[in-house]
């Protein structure tokens, strides 16, 4: 069995979020504070750098942690920040599909964690 772990190239992820996003490359390289061109070299780094990251993120409103294991956790927004309603109906149901998502998820982790607690005690009386 090989010990060799599949590395995740992070370029790959960034070009597949802006796909699947249905924006513009030149537009969200330039939110994101890039040029078009910087965005290909960008594609093109497997080793993407966090910070880049981040930017695109801000700029997509994508929480890339979910797709980069050991990524730092990230605002989207900065402290003040309004972006405004969403563009589309398409990504508002986007948003409020991948909230309710999350939302679920730390549910399941508080019940976990209760339940273990709970266990706990009645283990120790």
């Amino acid at each position: 069995m090989s010990s060799h772990r599949h590395k995740l190239n992070r370029g790959q992820v960034l070009a597949s979020v802006v796909e699947l996003s249905g924006r513009k490359k030149e537009e969200v390289a330039k939110k994101a504070g890039y040029s078009r061109s910087a965005y290909y070299k960008h594609i093109e780094n497997p080793d993407l750098d966090f910070s880049i990251l981040v930017a695109y993120g801000k700029a997509l409103r994508h929480d890339f942690t979910d797709d980069i294991p050991g990524m730092p956790v990230y605002l989207l927004e900065e402290a003040g920040t309004i972006y405004g309603d969403p563009e589309s109906l398409e990504e508002a149901r986007r948003i409020i599909s991948k909230l309710k998502n999350k939302w679920l998820e730390l549910l399941e982790k508080y019940n976990r964690l209760i339940e273990e607690r709970w266990n706990e005690s009645r283990e120790n009386n």
